[in-house]
Parts: structure tokens; C-alpha cells; sequence
């Protein structure tokens, strides 16, 4: 079978695509790492302050508060 093209139709559209999704992945990396440190720090002070509420409110339990 004699090809008429350099390359074949599939190759040529990776060859598009690639480019567009690997910048899309630069950037949604760092964005994706931001989110979760954001998120993890996030839910970090939330606990501290329940823990400090927790204390001069009272345990509401009844064990004393673990640190």
C-alpha cells in the first residue's frame, strides 16, 4: 500500500495536541500542589482553633483535650 503522506492523520494530531496539554499540565501542577497545601493548612488552623475552643469551653466528651 503506497502512503501519500509524510505521516499518518493520528500522529499528526498528537503532534497538535501535545503541546497545548503539556502547557495545560505546567500549569494545573503547581496550581493542584497550591490547592492542597492551601486546603492542608487550612483544615490545620481549624483544628487548633476547635482544640482552643475545646479547652476554656470544655471538652464536650468528657476527656481532656490531647495535644
Amino acid at each position: 500500500m503506497v502512503r501519500d503522506t509524510i505521516i499518518s492523520w493520528r500522529t499528526f494530531a498528537l503532534s497538535l495536541l501535545f503541546p497545548p496539554l503539556a502547557i495545560l499540565a505546567v500549569v494545573l501542577f503547581p496550581l493542584t500542589i497550591a490547592v492542597l497545601l492551601w486546603l492542608y493548612y487550612r483544615g490545620k488552623t481549624q483544628i487548633r482553633t476547635e482544640r482552643a475552643a475545646g479547652v476554656s469551653g470544655g471538652a464536650a466528651d468528657g476527656r481532656e483535650s490531647e495535644r
